[in-house]
């Protein structure tokens, strides 16, 4: 502390003696410790390189598929499978008085409950307007 007066009076003392300067006031400043000053790594430079296009071999759809995708493929392969379980389920659950739609009690003498049998007369509604 003692010396960095001494340095600044010097300083003051050289500026009076060259008349260079303007006076300043002599400020007492506080001795902090540094922060580290972090390096600059030097990005490395990307170079494009050219790309090796490689061709994937196309499954060619054969000239006589009757089926635009699989899953109408399966459907129609498994057609008669499908068929028999929807309609032994929808006899099941109608002769056990359970709505066809969900697994609620069916309204007495039809296959839906009083939600969906609301829903179905919105329905038929709509489709005999047209």
């Amino acid at each position: 502390m003692y010396l960095l007066k001494e340095v600044l009076k010097l300083k003051m003392v050289f500026k009076k003696l060259f008349g260079k300067f303007k006076k300043e006031e002599v400020v007492e400043k506080k001795v902090t410790k540094r922060k580290p000053v972090k390096k600059k790594v030097a990005k490395k430079k990307t170079v494009k390189r050219k790309t090796i296009k490689t061709t994937k071999k196309k499954v060619k759809k054969s000239i006589n598929s009757k089926y635009p995708n699989r899953f109408v493929k399966f459907y129609h392969l498994n057609k008669k499978r499908l068929n028999n379980e929807r309609r032994s389920s929808y006899i099941t659950k109608k002769k056990k008085g359970i709505c066809v739609r969900c697994n609620d009690k069916s309204v007495k003498g039809i296959v839906f409950c009083k939600y969906h049998r609301q829903k179905q007369k919105g329905y038929n509604k709509i489709a005999r307007s047209k």
